[in-house]
């Protein structure tokens, strides 16, 4: 077969990383509070129209934004709330619509002194990519996104993942035969 030996090739390749001792981050490194891992935190007003959430989310090029009345933190705004309750849908006017309508209220939050397993653990139980990091009177202070998490990982094992191969061998397959 044409991809025979690319195939043959990786699965050597995986035996080899197999017989190779595991990594692993130590419970300390685990353990860094979410103050060094958040960003600051875009929020929209609890009166703002679908469509201007959804200018703001582009705008600032982030997935989603803390929705806040007076200050204090109401519901999150995604883009998966705009691909899975809006797009396709007759829904109407975006301008006329107020993001109350498509967010989720009542988030699950994190504070900043809670810890990286913590955030782990509340993205994986609840299936969402951001969370939302408040302090004592629940207003929003930052947001920690699954991107965020996987970026500190990555400083922990950049060896492995600058190394991996560009096109692996699922992706030659795709490849067009002949000249």
């Amino acid at each position: 077969m044409l991809y025979d030996h690319a195939i043959d090739e990786e699965l050597a390749q995986m035996d080899k990383d197999a017989e190779a001792p595991l990594k692993a981050l130590k419970v300390s490194e685990i353990q860094v509070p979410l103050r060094h891992l958040m960003r600051s935190c875009v929020t929209i007003d609890i009166t703002t129209s679908m469509q201007d959430a959804i200018d703001l989310l582009i705008e600032h090029h982030i997935g989603a934004a803390s929705v806040v009345e007076d200050g204090v933190l109401r519901g999150i705004f995604g883009e998966r709330d705009v691909l899975r309750k809006v797009l396709n849908k007759q829904i109407g006017d975006l301008t006329q619509i107020p993001v109350t309508q498509f967010m989720k209220a009542d988030p699950q939050t994190a504070n900043p002194e809670d810890m990286l397993d913590t955030a782990v653990l509340y993205m994986a139980r609840g299936g969402f990519r951001h969370l939302p990091i408040v302090n004592e009177h629940q207003h929003p202070i930052g947001m920690v996104s699954i991107r965020d998490v996987i970026s500190y990982l990555v400083e922990y094992f950049p060896q492995e993942v600058l190394t991996l191969p560009s096109n692996p061998v699922r992706d030659a397959l795709k490849a067009r035969e002949g000249a």
